[in-house]
């Protein structure tokens, strides 16, 4: 890992440990548990939005602002995911990302997913940046907006959903 990689993650694990100490972290926050529908943005899906924003920083991007709404549907498509079995953009309950921002009553002009299942946040950012598509989304200015939902399965991978808006 190179220095600025080493900062970054002492940056986010600094941020965990001051989030847990400030006893913020409820019991019911685990990310194993079996139906996560909190409103609040977990520890995870926080770490998610930061390892996100800093890419975009590398690069002189504005970060995108992690919207709760946005959230709130990307954890649904996670839970989705997980809960129907499948790994696609389209799901089988709510269709693609555009007819699911509709069905939630959500406006945008511009919108984008990526999707992943991983062992972690940080491995799921990893494997978005090396694919051209998803790294294109990351790195657009067409989004100003962003949600990140994480559910995981019975392994204790994670589904990690990230929907971009503008």
């Amino acid at each position: 890992m190179n220095t600025k990689g080493r900062k970054t993650a002492a940056i986010l694990t600094a941020m965990m440990l001051m989030t847990a100490a400030s006893g913020s972290l409820a019991a019911d926050d685990s990310f194993l548990a079996a139906h996560y529908t909190t409103g609040s943005l977990s520890v995870q899906e926080q770490t998610a939005g930061n390892l996100l924003n800093n890419d975009r920083a590398l690069y002189n991007l504005a970060p995108l602002s992690i919207d709760p709404a946005l959230c709130r549907i990307a954890r649904i498509k996670s839970e989705d995911m997980r809960d129907n079995q499948y790994f696609a953009h389209t799901s089988p309950t709510y269709g693609n990302v555009r007819q699911m921002l509709r069905s939630f009553g959500y406006s945008y002009s511009a919108a984008g997913e990526n999707i992943a299942h991983h062992a972690t946040v940080e491995k799921a950012q990893a494997a978005f940046l090396s694919s051209p598509g998803h790294r294109k989304n990351i790195m657009s200015s067409a989004y100003t907006k962003v949600g990140v939902g994480i559910a995981a399965d019975e392994k204790g991978f994670i589904y990690l959903t990230q929907i971009f808006a503008r």
